[in-house]
């Protein structure tokens, strides 16, 4: 059993289409722009069978995403200004800080001065005592020195005129001789 394909003619195609468009003519609207209502019909439900799968499949897919990208570009807008804003804010915050933080400095500057000039003051105060006791020290023992070379002096020219007086007892003196003695004697005390 062998089976053949026939295959048609160019001419017997030919014939086909034209018998098809000779069936086909219809007096009527459609038929003077060359449609047919079947055909026209048959591609109006395919155009809305693709629209309705169109629609339901990749439009409003695409409306959601497109949404969420809005949703999400505006909150990133509103997380930026809120974040701006706090920047500001810490901005503020962080040179009301330096200031206080300033004046701080420059108070405990301050102190810290005022305190160094009277610890100077004090120093300067205690240092002129010191000397001041020095010097009283000083002339205390200047005078007790005076007093002891006095009192020395006055023991040695008690000494002197004991012996001239006794030297004038023992050698009879003359007035020559007991102004030549006291002459020594004053010469000895200088």
């Amino acid at each position: 059993m062998s089976s053949t394909i026939e295959n048609p003619t160019s001419e017997e195609l030919t014939t086909e289409v034209i018998a098809t468009e000779v069936q086909s003519e219809d007096p009527g609207i459609l038929g003077t722009f060359g449609l047919r209502g079947d055909l026209f019909a048959a591609q109006l439900v395919n155009f809305l069978l693709v629209l309705i799968v169109l629609w339901r499949f990749v439009y409003k897919p695409m409306l959601a995403m497109l949404d969420k990208r809005e949703q999400a570009i505006a909150k990133s807008m509103k997380d930026v200004e809120e974040i701006s804003a706090r920047v500001k804010a810490s901005e503020s915050e962080r040179n009301a800080v330096l200031t206080e933080t300033r004046k701080e400095a420059q108070a405990i500057i301050e102190a810290a001065m005022h305190e160094t000039d009277i610890r100077k003051n004090e120093m300067i105060e205690a240092a002129k005592r010191e000397v001041e006791h020095v010097i009283a020290r000083g002339k205390e023992q200047l005078i007790a020195e005076r007093e002891a070379s006095m009192l020395a002096m006055r023991k040695d020219i008690i000494d002197i005129a004991v012996r001239a007086a006794a030297k004038i007892a023992t050698e009879g003196m003359t007035q020559k001789k007991s102004q030549s003695l006291a002459e020594e004697v004053v010469r000895k005390m200088t």
